[in-house]
């Protein structure tokens, strides 16, 4: 019964929220969300950064375009991104 607790607990914690809000939306079976530490927020902000950049890339291209000059510094930033990622995970 203590390891229950503890574990709901543990679970409300990583949500940042309350118990009872976190048992309330358990219940009622919607959907609870992990809180994001600042350095998930920050490796989140630098992918999309670089997908919208790739995007940019892949748009030109689909109206004809040539390849443009900087599509290397993308593939590196992207990359690099993922790698940091990766790192960051143990993956």
């Amino acid at each position: 019964m203590l390891s229950n607790v503890l574990f709901v607990d543990g679970e409300a914690a990583k949500a940042g929220l309350p118990v009872s809000t976190y048992a309330r939306a358990v219940l009622t079976r919607r959907k609870v969300a992990t809180r994001q530490t600042p350095l998930e927020d920050k490796m989140l902000f630098e992918l999309k950064r670089c997908g919208v950049n790739l995007h940019q890339i892949v748009r030109t291209l689909n109206f004809g375009n040539s390849v443009p000059n900087d599509i290397a510094d993308v593939l590196e930033e992207l990359n690099a991104a993922i790698a940091k990622v990766g790192a960051s995970y143990d993956a």
